[in-house]
């Protein structure tokens, strides 16, 4: 039996809010929603998960502008969640507050690093939150815990206020339990979700391929039910062309970004975000200009597969969610190849959309749902339209 007492705590952080609402009208009136601690809120702190940023940081000044439009069209805040360590995670273990409860699957990890937001979300606690999405913080606990999660074109909705860890690949999205919220609230950043036109599926039969036997079946399978579609060939450069674009680049942003911070004298790290700092360190201009110019290729190359009417289809993980008691191995390995698939998105700046698509063994497993520049409406829609899609395998 799940206990939601537990959940709650584990969910959200103790230096938030505990109501705000700034109108009692608008298109979200009635919803209530909680936002990921990276994101300001006045009056509040912003501890990205580290015990030192809660204990030097002073009260924001002013609410990050992505938090400001939900609570200005009706929705009330009711707490900031918990995040892996400055959002440098994959599965929500944060060695100083703990990991957040999967609701889906509590043996299992969360997801992160917007691992609060998604627990709160499945969990029934609120109807939405706001999470952050660099190398898929959000798809991933999207997938985890079963549920909607958005991560939305780079650049189309502010990230001002929100702490930034890969600028480049930073971008605002959000989770809900259902595609009629989902649309709500992308309605209150983007204006009316309209009933998209025909869509052309294009499934990646290469990212299922290399997916675990079970969810790869399961998920193509999924897919193929969602109509007509045609298959492509996505990894046309092999998957390293793609991962070794991805890492340097992140890394080096990740290093400009926060290095500074995070080699102050006896800044307190856990082990696995100082081990990812200083690989970061060691990261060549020469790489990332040469990292550079391939991103771009590779952009330029889907955004055409894309068109204005594609929607690429792949898994969102490879594999069931690692159990809380992985070791640190297990969650390398695990990351390494779940990244191939987020990857993707992450570096051509595009939307995506996790869809809750089956139980696998016990597990939720979600389907992603890739369209281009700005294309949050035509996803948003289609999956709609789509309804529900779970089913257990």
């Amino acid at each position: 039996m799940i206990d939601i007492d537990a959940i709650a705590r584990q969910a959200f952080v103790a230096h938030g809010p505990a109501s705000l609402v700034l109108s009692e009208t608008g298109p979200l009136a009635g919803l209530t929603f909680a936002v990921k601690d990276l994101y300001d809120v006045a009056g509040y702190p912003t501890a990205c998960g580290n015990p030192d940023r809660l204990r030097d940081t002073p009260p924001a000044l002013a609410t990050a502008p992505s938090v400001q439009v939900p609570l200005a069209h009706g929705a009330r805040l009711v707490g900031k969640t918990h995040t892996d360590e400055v959002a440098s995670g994959m599965f929500g273990m944060n060695p100083h507050y703990g990991t957040p409860i999967n609701p889906a699957a509590p043996d299992r990890a969360p997801g992160g690093s917007s691992s609060g937001s998604a627990s709160a979300v499945a969990a029934g606690l609120l109807d939405f939150a706001l999470g952050s999405d660099t190398g898929g913080s959000i798809r991933v606990p999207a997938s985890f815990c079963g549920i909607y999660g958005l991560r939305t074109t780079f650049g189309r909705i502010s990230v001002a206020g929100v702490m930034a860890m890969a600028p480049s690949f930073d971008t605002v999205g959000w989770f809900a339990r259902d595609p009629q919220t989902m649309r709500r609230v992308g309605e209150s950043y983007f204006g009316a979700v309209r009933p998209a036109g025909p869509s052309r599926f294009l499934i990646a039969r290469d990212a299922f391929a290399f997916a675990a036997p079970k969810v790869g079946e399961t998920l193509l399978a999924a897919a193929k039910g969602l109509g007509p579609s045609e298959e492509i060939t996505l990894y046309e450069e092999g998957t390293d062309g793609w991962l070794d674009t991805f890492r340097p680049l992140q890394l080096a942003e990740f290093f400009a970004t926060l290095g500074g911070w995070a080699n102050a004298p006896g800044r307190a790290l856990s082990e696995a975000v100082r081990q990812r700092m200083d690989l970061a360190a060691t990261v060549e201009a020469t790489v990332v200009a040469a990292a550079t110019l391939r991103r771009e290729a590779l952009t330029e190359r889907l955004i055409r597969v894309l068109g204005d009417d594609g929607v690429l289809v792949i898994p969102t993980a490879h594999d069931l969610p690692p159990f809380r008691e992985a070791s640190v191995a297990e969650q390398t390995a695990f990351r390494d190849t779940t990244l191939t698939l987020t990857c993707v998105a992450s570096l051509c700046r595009l939307p995506q959309l996790n869809v809750p698509a089956a139980i696998v063994d016990g597990c939720p497993v979600g389907l992603s749902l890739i369209a281009g520049p700005r294309g949050e409406e035509r996803l948003l829609a289609v999956a709609e339209a789509l309804g529900p899609l779970t089913a257990a395998s």
